[in-house]
């Protein structure tokens, strides 16, 4: 018997004895400071992505089109790279150019780094953290928030949950499964050298926007 077979049954053996309760384990976000004291999670949704360095745009559904433009035009992006399934009208994009990511990378790799501006769909929001998470699949690789210089995240406002087991539930329990790949982002990429002065964009977006709608 190998040690983890060991271990697996002094586990099993352990749950049989007559009396023996065992505790669920917390949810971690009972330990986040502050994190318990507002219940209003779109709310506390807004504060913490902010501080995380995103900026935050709230609008209806029929104003994505134009708060993408507005985005467009003060960030001065020139190329754009999309999944097909957004919830939104592209054709209403005003941007020079339009990539839909439909067909397998190695045909356009190449030029994977001319595009500087990208925009994802996330699953949910998570309000302790100001973080969103996005579920990686075929037709929204993870790539199309890593490479772009700015990335533009649509959230609807009622996708909301607590804690980071939370989403992970609720997805688990929408698909019946987990995704391949679950990614949580909670802005611009950044990293701090050993004098603690911190970078943004070293291994992914320099800007990150999150519309809520």
């Amino acid at each position: 018997m190998s040690s983890k077979e060991d271990i697996l049954s002094r586990i099993r053996e352990a749950k049989k004895i007559e009396g023996l309760v065992v505790e669920p384990t917390p949810d971690p976000v009972k330990f986040i400071k502050n994190a318990n004291e507002n219940n209003d999670l779109l709310s506390e949704f807004k504060t913490r992505v902010a501080e995380n360095r995103a900026f935050v745009i709230e609008c209806d559904k029929s104003e994505i089109e134009e708060k993408i433009n507005e985005i467009i035009k003060k960030e001065e992006v020139k190329n754009l790279l999309y999944p097909v399934n957004l919830p939104i009208d592209v054709e209403k994009v005003d941007i020079s150019t339009k990539f839909a990511f439909d067909n397998e990378i190695e045909n356009f790799k190449e030029r994977l780094f001319e595009y500087d501006f990208s925009i994802i769909q996330a699953r949910m929001g998570v309000s302790s953290h100001g973080v969103f998470c996005v579920a990686s699949s075929k037709e929204q690789p993870r790539l199309l928030s890593l490479t772009p210089k700015v990335c533009v995240v649509l959230l609807k406002k009622e996708n909301m949950t607590k804690s980071m087991s939370g989403a992970l539930n609720q997805i688990k329990e929408e698909d019946g499964r987990f995704p391949t790949n679950i990614i949580f982002i909670s802005g611009p990429s950044r990293t701090a050298d050993i004098e603690l002065i911190t970078v943004l964009g070293v291994h992914g977006s320099q800007i990150v926007y999150v519309i809520l709608y």
